[in-house]
Order: structure tokens, then sequence, then C-alpha cells
């Protein structure tokens, strides 16, 4: 009976770390300004837009644009504000990075192959 007990369980535990949302994985890299690991965990293609200035990207160009930002405003910290709901076909997160100014994060979660990845990402000053 406590085999079959464990066994449910570790069932259960399995399927939640495979449909989780990377957040904390998302929070560290922005925090460490780590480009290459943000495009690690998105689509094959990415839409991304810096104060306005927006493209669709692969992982190699994505992360030059992003590699420019971070550069350009070095990590100080990011945390989520807003996380949203943790099933369906795509979801929304809103964070605020610090640097020298304060900038507003919005990424978009698509479940692709029972995994989340970042389908885009906004990076709007905050004024």
């Amino acid at each position: 009976m406590n085999y079959i007990i464990t066994s449910i369980l570790s069932l259960i535990f399995a399927f939640n770390a495979i449909f989780t949302i990377p957040y904390q994985e998302v929070e560290s890299a922005f925090s460490q300004g780590n480009a290459a690991k943000i495009m690690n965990l998105g689509t094959t293609k990415m839409l991304i837009s810096i104060e306005g200035m927006e493209g669709v990207y692969s992982k190699s160009q994505g992360t030059q644009v992003l590699n420019s930002f971070f550069k350009n405003n070095p990590p100080k910290s990011f945390s989520f504000g807003f996380k949203g709901k943790n099933s369906g076909a795509s979801t929304f997160a809103m964070g605020e990075y610090r640097s020298g100014n304060v900038f507003r994060v919005s990424i978009k979660f698509k479940n692709m192959n029972t995994q989340h990845q970042i389908e885009s990402i906004t990076i709007n000053s905050q004024k």
C-alpha cells in the first residue's frame, strides 16, 4: 500500500515539474544579465521589444540584442510582481528590472511540448 501511495505522489511531483513555468530561472537570468540563459528558455524565434524597438529574433540574434541591453543597463535586481496562471496554452508575467533606471518587463510564456517557453519579452522604462 505504501508503495502505491509513494508511486502516485512521485508521478504527481514529476508531472508538476514538467509543467512548471520557469519563473525562478528567468528571475535568476535577468538578475545576472545572462542573455544566453534567457534565450535558452525561449522558443526557436522570440519577439523582443525594448523601448518600442521590436523584432523577431533567433536565439543567437536575441542573445546579442539582450546583451546590448544589459551592457547599457547593468543589472541590479529583477523580480516578478505578477505571475499568471500555471495552466493552459499560454500565460503572462510582469516583473521589474532595476539598473540605473527601472524597467517594466512583460514576458509571455507558451506551452510547447509539455514545457513552458518564453514566446515574447517586452522591456520598457518606467517613468
